[in-house]
């Protein structure tokens, strides 16, 4: 919507200069979002200190794999 109000309002703007200004104008619509929000209850929050966030072994091993898979494809027809 803002490129497309861009675009009407300022048509000799060039295309990669209208981007970057909605990417900024976006990022600051979320900043006073975020800022305009009140803060929540502290029992609507989730606790996370009892979650294991470690993977197993397998898991780490398919990983690699996947990744050496990937760095192969790439060297070979990049």
């Amino acid at each position: 919507m803002l490129s497309f109000a861009f675009k009407i309002l300022w048509p000799s703007l060039p295309f990669m200069d209208r981007v970057g200004l909605v990417f900024l104008l976006c990022f600051a619509i979320a900043i006073v979002a975020v800022v305009a929000v009140a803060r929540g209850d502290a029992a609507l929050r989730i606790e996370l200190k009892d979650i294991d966030y470690s993977t197993t072994t397998g898991f780490n091993v398919a990983a690699v794999v996947i990744t050496l898979i990937l760095i192969a494809l790439y060297a070979t027809w990049w």
